[in-house]
């Protein structure tokens, strides 16, 4: 019995993919459709996943593809994609169940005001300062964060040109980015200097604009990954330590239903996180795009 029921699901455990995500969309607008349903139909979703960059790289369809035949469940989960700040806006009004978000502080905020429980942390995704081959602003791999942005500012000055790009969306990775300026006592987000270009929209969409105008950026691992093959013009100048360590936290309601429960318990689980470890491994040549929980660098 249990045979036939793991065939059906495979079978109909496919994606739903809402059709108005075909183009860019404004990281700083909530979204008010799922952009993916994984299951087995869209009318009986029973959990409902708020994250941002992570699930445009597949980790959250293997999660709950995996979660719903492993354990026998005959529902969908859905992925609304928006960026941290959003996500948590969306489980405050109960739209959805469970919130997996990048930014800290936000998270702890919404425990301390009492609406938000479970702070748990799920994978670490790592940032990367990227940029473009020709690499004038002459970055180094053994350049620190600060070290690499200080370069590109100084190359800013010297030119009128867009030579930076900054989501400026209060992601999770616009507040890492502004957290390495600030180090450096500048703060280009409040200035009208050329050089920095502002455009939010979610991690890929960025990423494939600064290759195509090359221009550096931040971007994650797990981004970075999943769409390497349609890069032509980018390289990663630097990564790796604490600085860029990038690590995915869930957070759920108050009052929580027992399913989302369940899904918690499973994303902390040594099975979901043992998947976490591989995902990736068998599509990059056997890099994997995350790093689980307990593990901060690769």
């Amino acid at each position: 019995m249990q045979n036939i029921h793991n065939l059906l699901l495979a079978i109909l455990c496919f994606t739903f993919t809402s059709s108005s995500f075909a183009k860019s969309i404004d990281t700083r607008v909530i979204s008010s459709e799922p952009k993916e349903i994984y299951g087995y139909s869209k009318e009986n979703v029973q959990i409902r996943i708020g994250n941002g960059g992570g699930g445009a790289t597949g980790i959250l369809r293997a999660l709950a593809e995996d979660y719903l035949q492993s354990l026998q469940k005959n529902y969908s989960i859905s992925w609304y994609q928006d960026i941290s700040i959003n996500t948590l806006a969306q489980l405050k009004k109960g739209r959805i169940d469970i919130a997996l978000i990048y930014e800290k502080s936000q998270g702890e905020k919404a425990q301390e005001e009492g609406w938000a429980t479970n702070y748990t942390p799920i994978f670490n995704d790592h940032f990367l300062i990227i940029g473009p081959k020709n690499n004038e602003a002459k970055l180094a791999k053994s350049d620190s964060p600060a070290t690499a942005f200080s370069k590109i500012a100084r190359l800013g000055e010297k030119n009128s040109a867009h030579i930076f790009l900054s989501r400026n969306d209060n992601s999770g990775t616009n507040v890492k980015e502004r957290s390495i300026w600030s180090a450096l006592n500048l703060k280009p987000w409040e200035e009208r200097s050329a050089w920095y270009f502002k455009r939010s929209v979610f991690p890929r969409d960025a990423l494939l604009y600064s290759d195509q105008h090359s221009l550096y950026s931040v971007t994650d691992w797990g981004t970075w990954l999943s769409n390497k093959s349609d890069l032509k013009n980018s390289e990663i100048y630097v990564r790796g330590g604490e600085i860029l360590l990038n690590p995915c936290f869930a957070l759920i309601g108050k009052n929580p239903s027992s399913e989302t429960l369940i899904f918690l318990d499973y994303l902390k689980s040594e099975r979901a996180q043992k998947l976490i470890a591989e995902f990736g491994k068998n599509s990059y040549g056997g890099s994997a795009l995350f790093t689980p929980a307990s593990k901060a660098d690769f």
